[in-house]
């Protein structure tokens, strides 16, 4: 259980004991689709490692994105924080239990680093180098979701400062997935959640197109 005291209810996007390497991305340029910046954060590390949970929310997109490959949408509670997880594994991208609407707490295992993405077909491994794109968008209005607004923010030193909390995983016998090995239960998390709005799963909307393809550090709209 969580314990009431000055603390850090939250982790790191990779899971104890799996190796990554990362440097302050922010900016750089990608071309492919249109010209744009890197508004996300990338975390190259091994295919098959698990995924973690930043923050406690609920699902609010799951599925192909042609520049994002197989990715998580994942809303915090409070609507505010919008975490965006990109370039999972093929085959088995998420944890099979995700969909829509699906709660998850800080900690859990929600899908497995790969290189998917940078195709109209769903499943397309086309992305050179295995990472995972984690990004983070502020949504101080609703209005700004999905729009010439969104604002995500740097998450280079963010990543820096939970490295010093990475959730300790095991291998689920029998199966491909991993799991948390310690079981904790947020107080935070709801009775319900609000409504989701449904994504395509094929091509992605103006704002996924703009930003959440490409995530974010350094407070900025993607439209600077």
């Amino acid at each position: 259980m969580w314990v009431t005291k000055y603390g850090l209810k939250a982790f790191s996007p990779i899971a104890k004991g799996f190796p990554y390497s990362d440097f302050d991305d922010f900016g750089t340029a990608r071309s492919y689709g249109f010209k744009r910046q890197h508004l996300g954060h990338d975390l190259m590390g091994q295919v098959g490692t698990p995924v973690i949970a930043v923050e406690s929310g609920y699902v609010e997109a799951i599925g192909w994105n042609q520049y994002g490959g197989w990715r998580l949408g994942i809303r915090s509670f409070d609507r505010k924080r919008y975490y965006y997880y990109a370039h999972l594994r093929k085959n088995y991208p998420y944890q099979a239990s995700l969909k829509e609407g699906s709660i998850v707490q800080a900690g859990d295992v929600i899908g497995y680093l790969g290189r998917t993405g940078y195709s109209s077909r769903e499943n397309t491994n086309n992305i050179d180098e295995p990472h995972l794109h984690f990004g983070l968008e502020l949504i101080f209005d609703e209005s700004q979701k999905d729009s010439n607004n969104e604002i995500w923010v740097s998450c280079y030193e963010l990543v820096k400062f939970l490295n010093l909390n990475r959730c300790e995983t095991y291998k689920v016998e029998g199966t491909k997935e991993w799991a948390r090995l310690y079981q904790t239960k947020d107080p935070a998390v709801p009775d319900s959640v609000p409504e989701t709005k449904s994504q395509a799963e094929g091509e992605p909307s103006e704002g996924e197109t703009k930003a959440q393809s490409e995530g974010g550090t350094k407070v900025q709209s993607h439209g600077q």
